[in-house]
């Protein structure tokens, strides 16, 4: 395992998964991975553990495999777009 967050991480905690994005800003603090996005439908469901990695371990984080498919979001942290036609993302 790591020893530290980075860009595009899969992760889980708590049953949670969800992927590390980046910040929306432009300073030196938002280019520090950590900003987790929570696989969930919700427009925007992130925790930031930024500088926290060894704390997100020992609450039982870890990082999972980065084959891992999320089921409301993409490997960006976006929600998926829904198919018309394809209700089950909705299941």
């Amino acid at each position: 395992m790591n020893e530290r967050f980075y860009f595009g991480m899969k992760v889980t905690l708590n049953g949670e998964s969800g992927i590390v994005i980046k910040g929306e800003g432009n300073s030196d603090w938002d280019k520090e991975p950590g900003i987790i996005r929570w696989d969930t439908n919700k427009e925007m469901d992130t925790e930031d553990w930024r500088g926290l990695f060894g704390s997100f371990k020992d609450s039982g984080g870890k990082e999972i495999d980065a084959n891992t498919e999320f089921k409301f979001i993409n490997d960006a942290g976006k929600l998926k777009t829904l198919d018309p036609g394809d209700l089950s993302i909705l299941d």
